[in-house]
């Protein structure tokens, strides 16, 4: 009996597991109108970030981390800690078609993003995934492959991908 019951239990971490890496690969094939996405509002928060940026397809990393910070009504604010002290704000006009995506999602306004980006949204149980895709005729899609935004009751992780190849990943954890 206890044999079956751990057959049974790695059955199952293998099929979640499995679920997991399909349902990330499965996104874009879930187009959705701004009316059937439903993620958690977000309101102001402070995290830790680690960030992973892959250039042009290289297995070499470069790595990074610090804090977060998230304000609903205004943008966000990275503070690099390692390997190098720097802040990024987009807070300001300097970086207003990030911020505007950020507020835009954060406020669950969605008309400037659907004019902007194809929508996709996916959701399994208390998990959620959202995904970006420029439009032709937006300014993003001269840079931009995607943006696959994910999380729980907020945003867990964001993956950016770039037409030439770069990637970059980021983790928000001990959120507050």
């Amino acid at each position: 009996m206890k044999k079956v019951i751990i057959l049974l239990f790695g059955i199952l971490i293998i099929s979640v597991s499995v679920a997991d890496v399909c349902t990330a690969d499965d996104i874009f094939s879930h187009k959705v109108r701004p009316k059937d996405i439903s993620i958690p509002e977000f309101k102001n928060a402070s995290c830790q970030f680690t960030q992973e940026k892959y250039l042009n397809n290289s297995t070499n990393v470069l790595k990074s981390g610090g804090d977060f910070q998230f304000f609903a009504k205004k943008g966000v604010i990275f503070n690099t800690l390692y390997p190098v002290k720097y802040t990024t704000s987009y807070t300001s006009g300097q970086n207003k078609y990030i911020t505007d995506i950020i507020i835009s999602i954060s406020k669950k306004d969605y008309s400037y993003i659907e004019k902007n980006f194809d929508i996709y949204f996916q959701k399994y149980g208390s998990k959620w995934e959202l995904a970006l895709k420029p439009k032709a005729k937006s300014p993003a899609a001269s840079h931009l492959k995607n943006i696959i935004i994910s999380g729980n009751t907020g945003i867990d992780q964001i993956n950016i991908n770039t037409l030439n190849n770069g990637s970059t990943k980021l983790n928000f954890t001990q959120c507050s």
